[in-house]
């Protein structure tokens, strides 16, 4: 099975190359860091009895309680409460850390019914704040490696089943990159030239750009430009002929 790992910033095409290598292979399963998250963010939802004051941070602990036997149950990492209580001097120091967290809660307040429906692929959106934060939390509080290591368990059981092609998005770090091509996995930026780059701010995005790709896709053309391009990346790969950089409005057709 071949198993590629996509990075680059957000809406810069990574979900239009990947849909275009869907078409080649329909035997491809598509998993992505977020819907790992979710399993824990529906999780804690699912334990949330009262909606906590954003601003507290003994609430919210309260809340965090859960999270230990939740890690284990959905993503089979071990964590105690020591290490994901969050530590009221760390928020005050560095509030954009937690700000996200924070604009959660706060919409969780205004809307209690967003803690009632599952998080999917479809919905995600809504829930960005709270997926990132939580990503790149317990990442640094629990295992860097936390979310990538279950998405290996996922690759290798999508292996048994028959999948011929894997892709696994929304890598951030160095770590997530390690961990997927030590897994045989090879790392793809999806890159628009001139396009904005969201988020920034947010510590998981500005960890992107550290990380080490073995090849860069430059979307700078149409939908059938990045069909074609998707298709000579494929050949290359199985050829193993993989070019360091791909640009989809130079792609043939």
């Amino acid at each position: 099975m071949i198993i590629l790992g996509m990075t680059g910033p957000i809406s810069h095409g990574k979900t239009s190359f990947a849909q275009a290598l869907r078409e080649i292979e329909p035997m491809m399963i598509h998993l992505e860091s977020s819907i790992v998250i979710a399993r824990v963010a529906n999780e804690m939802h699912a334990v949330l009895s009262q909606i906590p004051d954003p601003y507290d941070a003994k609430q919210l602990n309260e809340w965090l309680k859960f999270l230990p036997d939740i890690l284990e149950r959905t993503v089979h990492a071990n964590a105690t409460y020591e290490q994901i209580r969050l530590d009221p001097v760390a928020i005050e120091q560095h509030p954009i850390e937690y700000q996200k967290f924070i604009m959660h809660v706060e919409n969780l307040t205004r809307n209690p019914q967003m803690a009632r429906q599952a998080i999917t692929i479809d919905n995600k959106e809504s829930y960005r704040p709270f997926l990132q934060w939580l990503g790149g939390y317990l990442a640094k509080k629990v295992d860097p490696a936390i979310w990538y290591n279950e998405i290996v368990r996922m690759v290798h059981d999508a292996d048994t089943t028959g999948a011929k092609l894997c892709i696994v998005g929304g890598l951030r770090t160095p770590t997530d990159a390690t961990v997927l091509r030590h897994a045989g996995g090879i790392i793809l930026k999806v890159y628009r030239p001139g396009h904005l780059q969201n988020d920034m701010l947010d510590p998981t995005e500005r960890e992107r750009d550290n990380i080490n790709v073995d090849c860069t896709i430059m979307s700078n053309g149409t939908l059938e430009d990045v069909k074609h391009c998707a298709k000579q990346v494929l050949e290359d790969i199985k050829n193993n002929n993989l070019q360091v950089l791909y640009q989809t409005a130079n792609s043939p057709s």
